[in-house]
């Protein structure tokens, strides 16, 4: 099922500013959007398959039937011990030509969350409701690369970097509130797109994407995503073979419109930075 839903496209930024900036405020919040339903438009990979130039080149997100043994996802030992095998693997699976580093950590979010904090290694939240992607390149005045992600990082430099979220709803029940919303990449125009600092970088500092509305953003999500399907997207690439630039996949929890008193959000996330071959 398509909806309209608000999306706020105001960065942390504008609000540090003076009060003239306060129509822009208003200009960027709840913009009623049209979120449509990629299960329909889309579907479903299963079984898992290649899928590298969809996330790398393409638009960047996909749905994939992929069960898990987990059982109690607040057990942070339980995933440990199967979850981040589980994804990798599965990323294995979608980009057979990369190698997968293995993780550490993953982001735990819920509704009752009300901000983000570190608990022994493992990131807690808020469903995060402003438009946004978390890694983001040093970009000159000129619009060119002043300074990679990558590299700020310590990653290699003749390797192809690409980050990749896996995303799922661990909720009892389908997804019925809050759901990811994730924007087709190839429809954002580069121009619109702002860079500030990161404010939850660790260990940082480095640079998240923000971005201004444009009518012809293509924005979707996932209708009744169960446990068993996680939604992969892409968060970086160190080498994009379209533009100098990486134009990520924009994304943000969104409200479902009379979603109010449902079975509320639980989420978990892992993120990956796979390396392929220049």
């Amino acid at each position: 099922m398509d909806f309209n839903g608000p999306l706020n496209f105001v960065s942390p930024a504008l609000f540090d500013q003076v009060d003239s900036v306060v129509p822009s405020i208003t200009e960027r919040s709840n913009r009623e959007t049209l979120i449509q339903d990629a299960r329909i438009q889309y579907g479903v990979v299963k079984p898992p398959q290649d899928q590298t130039e969809h996330l790398t080149d393409g638009i960047g997100f996909l749905l994939a039937n992929a069960p898990s043994d987990v059982q109690n996802w607040t057990d942070t030992r339980e995933i440990a011990n199967h979850y981040y095998e589980e994804c990798r693997q599965l990323l294995m699976t979608l980009m057979p030509s990369a190698t997968i580093p293995a993780i550490t950590s993953h982001t735990y979010r819920n509704e009752n969350i009300k901000e983000h904090h570190w608990i022994d290694g493992i990131q807690y939240g808020p469903c995060a409701t402003g438009v946004h992607n978390d890694y983001a390149d040093f970009i000159k005045d000129d619009g060119t690369v002043s300074k990679k992600f990558s590299e700020i990082m310590g990653m290699s430099n003749d390797k192809r970097i690409i980050g990749i979220n896996i995303w799922r709803s661990v909720s009892e029940k389908p997804l019925a509130r809050f759901p990811l919303a994730v924007c087709d990449r190839t429809s954002i125009d580069r121009d619109d797109l702002e860079y500030e600092l990161n404010p939850n970088a660790k260990p940082g500092p480095f640079n998240a994407h923000f971005c201004k509305p444009n009518n012809d953003q293509r924005w979707f999500y996932y209708s009744q995503m169960t446990r068993d399907e996680a939604l992969v997207f892409t968060t970086y690439d160190s080498h994009p073979t379209d533009d100098p630039v990486f134009c990520p996949t924009l994304h943000t929890a969104v409200p479902i419109p009379g979603s109010e008193g449902r079975q509320p959000r639980e989420s978990v996330e892992v993120r990956f930075f796979a390396q392929i071959p220049l």
